[in-house]
Formats: structure tokens, C-alpha cells, sequence
């Protein structure tokens, strides 16, 4: 199969394994077509033909940050989304109609992207583990408990406070950067989110081989582990409690250790970025026999309209940080989106 992967890369290598034809574009380094500005939809299919690349199936995965390629719902073949952090990106919710299947990372929101009107189907499709990053070294686990992250980020003011009272009753090494190494020799990795999301730490810090003592939050938690088997939990926000349950894990190391085995397990069985990546292929094959292509097309008065929304959102909104260049390309693509839609 043709694929051409916009944006995030993850799932790449194994489609290639998988004997796949890929084409990858995106900025920043290690994509086949580096991108370096953004581009529109005239200028996506005059890179397409000069590569003779005609997509079967085209996969835009989410990076965090606004969009760079235009007129995806153009393409042939098969198109699908996957968006990670909706909960800080509204612009997904009506982006979500420029594909044939959107795949939504967070299962509490993906309420908001259904639509009776829509023919497009959308999927909770859980974050995941990379099988080359992400695996447990063999060493000495001789860090007790461990964070590895952004220690002050802007959309999460909780965190900073939190590892502070947490660490006042528990040390812990705390640190930004290279998450790998540390969590390879932690023993205990403590998991916090922005707003009670599965992010990538918690199948990250399980597939190096460590024990998770994460937040008992919805979005699907005990969907994708078993608390108390394959990872340990806290009441959210709550440092004390989750400072308690690591000391009290510590002084268990046999239990300890059945834990962290189980969660490694766990996450290397079901939630790697192979085990997606297939799953992917799986469902693009299923919408390639449907016809889904087609009922896009069909329905492309509905899409603009919807992408019409989006650009005009990622135009105006304020709280995302953009250079005035990129408003303008985004209110310029909006006004075609317009032309396009009410003439």
C-alpha cells in the first residue's frame, strides 16, 4: 500500500517492515519532503506528482502544534486523522470531518466529534510505546521513584505544586529531558497529567520497565491497564495520598516488582506503536473496500464548511501561539474554503 504519513512519524517504521510503500512529509528533520513553510492544497499535489506518489491511504498524525499541510480531503484513497491532545486543540473537532476515519487519543472526548450528520467514523485510539525508545535496559533499578517531564507547563500550573508536596514525604528524582535512561533504573515512575489525560509517560515509563503510579482518571484508564495488577493509582491532585501509596509500594518490592512485570507486559502486548500502526493499516483496508473515499466526496459541501471553521478558529484564536504570517495563510485558505463552499 501507498501511504503517505503527514506529521508525526511513529508509525512509520513499522508500516515499512510491514513491506508498505511510505512517504513521509513534515517538519523538522528525517521526513522525505521537509517542509519549510506551509503549504496549500495546489502545492501538496505538485509534490505528490513530482514523486509519481498517488496515496492509498494518507494518515495525518497530530504533533501539538497547528496544522502545515492543506487539502488532505482531497487526496484518494483512504484519508485518516489521529489527534492526541484535543483537549487544548478545539480546531480538531471540526477538522475531524476532512477524514474518512478520525482516531481520538482521549476516549472522554470523543463525544465531541460525533455528529449525526457525519459518514466519517471516529475511534478512541489510546496513546502508545515505542518499541526503539521505550524498553526496560536490564540495569539496577537503583532510582526509587522518578519524574521525568516539562516541570512547568503552561496549560498544567497544578504540576509544579504537586511534585513539591510529593516529594516532601517521598524523594524523588525530578528532572526534564531524556526520559529513557532514568526510567530504565527507576523502580517507581509517578505520572501526572494536565487534565486527567493517559498521556505518553504512562505506557512510556511501563514499557522501560518500571512500575506507574498514575492518576485514577476516566478517558479509559482501566481499559488499558488493571490497577493494582499492572499499575498503581492515586486520587488526582492528591500528593499526599500518592506519596503514601509509593512508600508503601517500596516497602513491598516482591509485589513491587509483580506489578511493574505485568504493566511491561501489558504495554508491550497492547499498546505499542507496532500494535497501532497495524491496527491502522487494518481499518484503512476496511474503508478502502467500503467506498469511503467516495461518501467523502460526495459530502465535500459538508467538509468545507467544517474546514471553514477551523481555519477561521486557527486564524483568530488568540491563545495559540502563531506568527502573523501563519494567521494570514490560515484567514487566506479560510476565505478560499468560503469561495469555495457559498460561491
Amino acid at each position: 500500500m501507498r501511504i503517505l504519513s503527514v506529521g508525526g512519524t511513529d508509525f512509520v517504521p513499522a508500516w515499512k517492515n510491514m513491506g508498505h510503500h511510505v512517504l513521509t512529509m513534515g517538519k523538522g528533520a528525517g521526513h522525505d519532503v521537509t517542509l519549510e513553510h506551509l503549504i496549500g492544497p495546489r502545492e501538496l499535489w505538485e509534490i505528490l506528482s513530482a514523486r509519481d506518489f498517488r496515496p492509498e491511504l494518507t494518515v495525518w498524525v497530530d504533533r501539538c502544534r497547528p496544522l502545515e499541510v492543506f487539502g488532505l480531503e482531497r487526496l484518494p484513497g483512504v484519508v485518516v486523522g489521529y489527534s492526541i491532545d484535543q483537549y487544548c486543540n478545539p480546531w480538531h473537532v471540526p477538522y475531524s470531518w476532512a477524514f474518512d476515519l478520525f482516531l481520538v487519543a482521549q476516549k472522554d472526548y470523543l463525544k465531541l466529534f460525533r455528529d449525526p450528520r457525519a459518514w466519517r467514523e471516529c475511534r478512541w485510539f489510546p496513546l502508545y510505546c515505542r518499541l526503539d525508545m521505550d524498553r526496560d535496559p536490564g540495569m539496577e533499578r537503583d532510582i526509587p521513584v522518578s519524574f521525568v517531564g516539562t516541570l512547568n507547563p503552561p496549560l498544567n500550573p497544578d504540576r509544579g505544586p504537586f511534585l513539591r508536596r510529593f516529594r516532601q514525604t517521598c524523594p524523588t528524582i525530578v528532572q526534564q529531558g531524556a526520559y529513557a535512561p532514568i526510567f530504565g533504573r527507576s523502580r517507581i515512575v509517578i505520572n501526572q497529567s494536565v487534565v486527567g489525560e493517559l498521556n505518553f509517560r504512562l505506557f512510556q515509563a511501563a514499557a522501560c520497565g518500571a512500575a506507574v503510579l498514575t492518576e485514577d482518571v476516566e478517558n479509559g484508564l482501566r481499559e488499558v491497564f488493571v490497577p493494582g495488577e499492572e499499575i498503581l493509582i492515586y486520587p488526582r491532585n492528591d500528593a499526599s495520598a500518592a506519596a503514601r501509596i509509593a512508600r508503601e509500594a517500596l516497602d513491598d518490592p516482591e509485589r513491587l516488582e509483580e506489578i511493574s512485570r505485568r504493566g511491561k507486559r501489558r504495554v508491550l502486548r497492547d499498546h505499542s506503536a507496532t500494535v497501532r500502526a497495524r491496527e491502522i493499516i487494518r481499518l484503512a483496508e476496511e474503508l478502502l473496500v467500503s467506498g469511503a473515499g467516495n461518501r467523502r466526496k460526495n459530502g465535500m459541501r459538508l467538509v468545507r464548511e467544517h474546514l471553514l471553521k477551523t481555519y477561521a478558529s486557527l486564524a483568530t484564536d488568540k491563545e495559540i501561539p502563531l506568527p502573523l504570517e501563519h494567521r494570514h495563510f490560515y484567514a487566506e485558505v479560510a476565505r478560499d474554503a468560503c469561495l469555495e463552499t457559498f460561491g
